[in-house]
């Protein structure tokens, strides 16, 4: 529910700014802080075995390009003797957003009263007037569900001994866009955001640069 606030939140904020494409979610992960994972060390990227194999594996390059930007050296989708394996999938469910929505109330000819004072016999002179129109008032809230899809990418390091050094779940949402594009934004943004050292759990949002098309 937090995810959806946010995003619902975030895409109201900048919805007059831009046309661009925003995209909003979550990063959730967890490590071993005691393990420093160096640079040079090898790691080899490969398909969860829980997952949708052929959809893991066509993203394992988008991975490797993102830890080599990262400063990661000795990383591919097929090493001998690594000391690291990312194991990766991707998943997406169609859910159901709720959001309050205001109800304004709209009545009209609603009475107003205006009195004068004649400064020279001290008279007081009222009239009662009536709007013609008046600024609409919030009277209560209704639910409003609306259909959405979150599209998530978990990643887990293991080392030699099958040892978890960090266990990561990503996600983003969007009602439209294409699943192959989601996932390869999750590929490419999670990476970048990756935090090696510490534990996380915060929401992101991201403005697509202009041209760019999710469908």
């Amino acid at each position: 529910m937090r995810l959806f606030t946010f995003f619902v939140l975030f895409s109201a904020l900048l919805s007059g700014c831009s046309s661009n494409v925003k995209l909003a979610g979550q990063n959730v992960s967890n490590v071993d802080a005691s393990v420093d994972i160096d640079k040079s060390a090898a790691i080899a990227v490969v398909p969860s075995k829980d997952g949708d194999q052929l959809t893991n594996k066509r993203y394992i390059p988008d991975i490797v390009s993102a830890l080599k930007e990262r400063g990661f050296t000795d990383v591919s989708g097929t090493q001998s003797n690594p000391d690291y394996h990312l194991s990766i999938n991707f998943t997406s469910e169609e859910t159901t957003e709720t959001k309050k929505v205001p109800v304004f109330n709209n009545d009209r000819n609603v009475p107003y009263t205006v009195c004068h004072r004649n400064p020279k016999t001290d008279a007081r002179t009222c009239v009662t007037r009536y709007r013609q129109f008046m600024e609409p008032i919030v009277s209560g809230y209704d639910k409003v569900e609306t259909p959405t899809k979150v599209y998530t990418f978990q990643y887990k390091l293991t080392d030699k001994k099958n040892n978890l050094i960090l266990d990561s779940s990503n996600t983003v949402v969007h009602p439209t866009c294409s699943k192959w594009k989601m996932f390869e934004f999750l590929a490419k943004e999670t990476i970048a955001r990756a935090n090696f050292n510490d534990p996380v759990d915060k929401p992101y949002a991201v403005e697509m640069k202009e041209g760019y098309s999710c469908e």
